[in-house]
């Protein structure tokens, strides 16, 4: 449905003219919203914390590797290497299960995400359903996302632990 058609139908609603059941429906569609928003706004850092780990793996691993990782003890050098291309493979694999949770709603590019023509379809409990398992269905990716995320940052903080290690 266009988002102009929608806007309206649902302001309808809000004024009284819908039944107590759409309004019931209306509500609790806008809570689930809310929380499609919110995973929005923490999906938006944590890609940008993913970046910098991405990036300052990348720059101790490859760039700068040779000088970090080849000096000291050969079992810390492989500790450190196994444990920095670990953490990058999580924060990668975190930037994966983020990007899903991402919002796009109306159009976007010119591209319509809905119906086309027609009446705006009525608020019942199957669009509370399809909103209702969408917003799990994103849950779940930011869960992994989110712990992916945490297990790079941990990998990269021993990786700094054990390049501090054989400074002298």
């Amino acid at each position: 449905m266009r988002l102009h058609k929608q806007a309206l139908f649902l302001a309808n609603i809000q004024l009284g003219q819908g039944s107590p059941e759409a309004r019931a429906i209306l509500t609790a569609c806008d809570r689930l919203n809310g929380i499609l928003s919110n995973l929005d706004s923490k999906t938006s850092v944590l890609l940008r914390v993913n970046a910098m780990v991405v990036a300052a793996l990348a720059y101790v691993l490859i760039i700068n590797g040779s000088d970090l990782l080849q000096v000291g003890n050969s079992t810390l050098r492989l500790l450190g290497i196994v444990v920095g291309h670990a953490s990058l493979i999580a924060t990668i694999a975190s930037c994966c299960f983020a990007f899903p949770v991402i919002n796009f709603e109306g159009d976007f590019f010119g591209v319509s995400f809905g119906e086309k023509e027609g009446d705006p379809a009525a608020l019942d409990e199957a669009v509370l359903a399809r909103r209702s398992s969408t917003v799990a269905r994103k849950v779940w990716f930011y869960g992994w996302a989110w712990r992916l995320a945490a297990l790079g940052s941990i990998g990269f903080s021993l990786l700094a632990f054990l390049a501090t290690l054989h400074v002298k």
